[in-house]
């Protein structure tokens, strides 16, 4: 499947088959005045022999309640599905959230803007999987990212450049001045369609008159799993 990932803009069929190369977060909580059908994009990824669906850390300052200060739901959530927008009855169950953490405030920027869960019950074929790119990009190189814009029907596939990476350790892109919000969460791929990041921070910097895009790396996924296969292994 991921070879096919960059010959559609989002949306285009193969035969009667449609690829759905992102998703929507529809979370929904036991007090259901929290919930939110669009809390930002997501997309699913397979790693070392595990599908995990993955959208931005800080879409849950838009997909929570009230007591809710911490990376943890606290009990309160009722569910977490990640949706095709085009075909609403096509849904991925989130599991587990892998960084959930109680001791880790929920703040703006958040660092490793990553919200990682484990995958529950089948996967419709239909839903694209990506694989993380191997090797480094080089500045210049094309790249291009996926999301869907709040109160949009369609998705967006938006092309820029990589331009380097930031003190933080993320992605910085070229890309068109646009209007982004709710593209939170998205993939971020390069030519072959590999993954290389999660669409998170971009704003118009208007005294530079500049668009600042800055997805966060794909290290820091490796980093939450690699913490995750540590405690597991440290409670053995």
């Amino acid at each position: 499947m991921i070879k096919y990932l960059f010959l559609f803009i989002v949306g285009i069929t193969f035969g009667q088959a449609q690829l759905d190369s992102v998703l929507v977060c529809d979370v929904k909580f036991k007090d259901s005045k929290f919930d939110n059908p669009h809390a930002g994009s997501a997309f699913l990824m397979e790693y070392e022999g595990k599908t995990y669906a993955c959208t931005a850390k800080h879409v849950l300052f838009f997909a929570k309640t009230d007591s809710m200060k911490t990376i943890s739901f606290g009990g309160d959530l009722k569910s977490w599905s990640f949706v095709s927008k085009t075909h609403p009855s096509i849904a991925v169950k989130a599991g587990k959230l892998i960084n959930e953490n109680p001791e880790e405030p929920l703040t703006m920027p958040p660092k490793a803007d990553w919200l990682v869960f484990e995958t529950s019950g089948a996967i419709p074929e239909n839903i694209a999987r990506y694989e993380l790119r191997s090797s480094p990009l080089t500045e210049g190189e094309a790249v291009s990212f996926l999301g869907y814009p709040y109160n949009n029907e369609k998705p967006i596939q938006v092309q820029g450049k990589f331009a380097g990476f930031t003190e933080d350790g993320n992605l910085s892109l070229d890309v068109p001045k646009g209007t982004y919000n709710g593209c939170s969460g998205g993939p971020v791929l390069d030519a072959q369609g590999k993954l290389v990041g999660l669409v998170s921070m971009g704003y118009y910097n208007q005294k530079e008159a500049k668009m600042v895009f800055e997805p966060s790396a794909i290290h820091h996924f490796q980093s939450i799993i690699k913490n995750e296969h540590n405690n597991r292994n440290t409670k053995k």
